[in-house]
């Protein structure tokens, strides 16, 4: 068995055996690893991609670009604490992505002096009484989160924007990364048979219609992958009472705060 890595097995190996037991010749071998390659992606997103966790420059007009390898998901963006916990961003979806990519954005090309709005963006309160020449909370208080920043995607052009105010140099990204074909690959082994399974039944659906193969037997192949697959999902991730019990037990210490 080509195993390097603990709990894992090269992806080629999945290819292979299927390729041995469908008693067809390495000829199809690159047809076959180009299937092989989508089931990864798919069930990886879904279930045993690592996370990635990376350290970006903020650039002087206060965005981020992405990263090369981001695959489409971001689980956390934020800063770090002295206990080396990073301390998410506050999304805002009212700023701006317009000329997020020139240097000269925060300014005359995001802002507006002559609007000016009397309340704070952090907690979901507003400065609306006014006493002795100042704005302060009339309803309601702010939960006491810590507010570091925050932030916006904007996907058509790749960049997080950061509202202008944001001081620190530097963006605490955490995302699945996005595969490359070019690499060599390991997936973990419960999910060898969900591979193949995905082998079988791609490689019949994408023959040319001239060869007739029987709709049922696709249908079949199909439900075949998909009950391997989930099986796969249970096996990698299993329930465990003692992570449910502690669960339970945070959640109970959750209180409303006055």
């Amino acid at each position: 068995m080509a195993q390097d890595r603990q709990g894992n097995i090269l992806l080629d190996e999945c290819i292979t055996d299927y390729l041995t037991e469908s008693e067809q010749g390495m000829g199809k071998y690159y047809k076959c690893f180009t299937l092989a390659f989508r089931a990864m992606t798919e069930m990886g997103f879904d279930s045993f991609y690592a996370i990635t966790s990376v350290k970006l420059p903020v650039l002087p007009n206060k965005t981020v670009p992405f990263p090369n390898d981001y695959g489409g998901n971001f689980t956390k963006i934020g800063v770090l604490n002295s206990k080396g916990e990073i301390i998410p961003l506050y999304y805002n979806p009212k700023l701006t992505t317009y000329a997020d990519f020139l240097p000269n954005r925060i300014g005359s090309k995001t802002q507006d002096p002559t609007l000016s709005l009397n309340f704070n963006s952090s907690p979901n309160v507003f400065n609306n009484y006014w006493y002795d020449g100042y704005y302060s909370t009339y309803y309601g208080l702010p939960s006491g989160s810590p507010f570091v920043g925050s932030y916006k995607l904007d996907t058509l052009n790749n960049i997080i924007v950061l509202d202008e105010a944001f001081y620190y140099d530097y963006l605490m990204v955490e995302y699945v990364a996005c595969p490359n074909e070019k690499g060599e690959y390991y997936v973990p082994m419960v999910f060898k048979e969900a591979i193949i399974s995905y082998l079988r039944w791609k490689d019949n659906i994408s023959m040319p219609s001239k060869t007739h193969v029987n709709e049922s037997n696709i249908s079949m192949r199909r439900k075949d992958y998909y009950n391997e697959r989930r099986l796969a999902i249970a096996r990698y991730k299993p329930f465990y009472p003692q992570v449910a019990y502690q669960m339970n037990m945070d959640n109970e210490r959750l209180t409303v705060k006055t």
